[in-house]
């Protein structure tokens, strides 16, 4: 069995290394772009979602999320695709890249190797090379950094990563965290609660617990959960453990803990409150990647393998080979 706890409580000299070493090959800024998009899937795609919640705040073009083989209409010449895939081979990913350069759209790749990695070399892309030898989602720290790379270079946009490093230096802090999430989390269908700004963590946190953990899991965001999932609470239904993450003061996600817990489900509040947005999503991605790994070890289950993915994996490749 794989020991991937130890490659998560390393994530500060992963990015320690990644912000020292990594440099944009083919680098050339664009003067000027009507849009991005952001393509990837699972460990790959979570950066995108992340990245792109951060520049709603920082452009004043259009930024979307893509996490399938399909591009929106809308990319087209003028628009920079930013392709993130940690194998390099994820074929929703190669089949979205094919298509942003077909309509003429510009791209960029963060990734370690793979069928990517040989389109960003041949025709000369903008792109950056990973270090290889981690899961995806364990490499995240490795993958914001590319991302970060390619964003300053191409477009001129820094991400403030730098900063990050200090929120992952405390490992018994982060640990005794961790340790108290999985055990509230045990015997429970986990549901993650945020406001659209940390949406990005909740859905991280998710995914994290679906795959090391092997747990079913759902995400709601705040203010829409207060429009349709709120009254789900109310019916009989029980075997939830519902965390809500908060960053600081946030009245609404303080409403649905208290209201939630009110109708006597069992809710844990995380507050990732640590300065800027990257910092909180990724010293929250570090607490929840921590749990989930911990979790997933007391249930018996190893963290490492995910045996469903490959299956489709197998069954996605036959459906689209020409």
């Amino acid at each position: 069995m794989r020991d991937i706890l130890v490659e998560y409580i390393n994530w500060r000299q992963q990015l320690e290394l990644a912000l020292r070493s990594f440099r944009t090959a083919n680098s050339a800024e664009l003067r000027s772009v009507e849009g991005v998009v952001f393509t990837g899937m699972g460990g790959s795609g979570i950066v995108g979602d992340a990245v792109a919640e951060y520049l709603k705040e920082v452009v004043e073009v259009p930024v979307a999320v893509v996490k399938s083989y399909r591009l929106p209409r809308y990319v087209r010449k003028g628009w920079l695709t930013v392709a993130i895939s940690y194998s390099g081979n994820t074929l929703e990913t190669i089949h979205a890249v094919k298509e942003a350069l077909r309509r003429g759209a510009s791209v960029a790749a963060i990734t370690s190797g793979g069928r990517l990695l040989e389109l960003a070399r041949e025709l000369h892309l903008p792109h950056v090379v990973v270090t290889p030898g981690l899961l995806p989602r364990v490499a995240l720290p490795s993958l914001l950094a590319g991302t970060s790379a390619v964003l300053r270079d191409v477009l001129g946009v820094d991400l403030g990563l730098s900063n990050s490093l200090k929120v992952l230096e405390d490992v018994n802090e982060a640990l005794k965290l961790s340790e108290q999430l999985a055990s509230f989390l045990r015997g429970g269908v986990p549901v993650f609660v945020a406001t659209e700004e940390l949406y990005p963590l909740a859905l991280r946190a998710k995914n994290e617990f679906n795959e090391n953990a092997k747990l079913v899991s759902k995400v709601e965001v705040i203010p829409e959960w207060g429009h349709n999932d709120i009254v789900g609470w109310e019916g009989p239904l029980r075997g939830f453990k519902v965390v809500v993450f908060r960053n600081g003061g946030n009245h609404l996600a303080d409403f649905a803990a208290r209201y939630v817990s009110e109708l006597g489900h069992e809710v844990e509040v995380v507050d990732v409150g640590k300065g800027s947005y990257v910092e909180s999503f990724l010293y929250g991605s570090w607490i929840v990647g921590l749990a989930s790994v911990i979790l997933g070890r007391s249930l018996g289950v190893d963290p490492s393998e995910t045996k469903s993915i490959l299956v489709y994996k197998e069954f996605l490749t036959r459906l689209l080979q020409p």
